[in-house]
């Protein structure tokens, strides 16, 4: 059975569409069951700064930057009035994932993950 790929791409946000004024440490988010993680990063054109992708095998503490062999792309990926769109690919093996923004100029921020690769397809949960 052939899928779309709606059902084949999990959603999970780290951090919430918000105005930024300083660094923020996304939610968190467990990647159990997906083979694949991709961050979406979006600037609304005056917020400036870097995105990255920090990872842990332990829920809620342990977090450190993402090794630079588990990055598709860069980490510490700028986001400003040229680049409001920016992706970073993770392959690594931690379950649990964050985005950083680190802060350079305030605007408006959000940034989640793609969960591709699925154990079990159709996902749930993008309604």
């Amino acid at each position: 059975m052939l899928y779309d790929l709606k059902n084949d791409v999990k959603i999970l946000k780290t951090i919430i569409p918000q105005t930024v004024a300083g660094d923020v440490n996304g939610d968190e988010i467990d990647r159990q069951g997906f083979g694949s993680m991709t961050l979406i990063a979006l600037g609304d054109g005056t917020a400036v700064g870097t995105v990255k992708i920090q990872d842990s095998d332990t829920s809620g503490s342990g977090y450190a930057d993402a090794a630079a062999a588990d990055i598709i792309g860069t980490n510490d990926n700028a986001v400003d009035a040229t680049f409001t769109e920016v992706t970073i690919g993770y392959t690594g093996s931690k379950r649990y994932l964050r985005a950083v923004w680190t802060n350079t100029t305030g605007g408006e921020v959000s940034v989640c993950f793609a969960g591709g690769s699925p154990d079990l397809a159709p996902v749930i949960g993008n309604d």
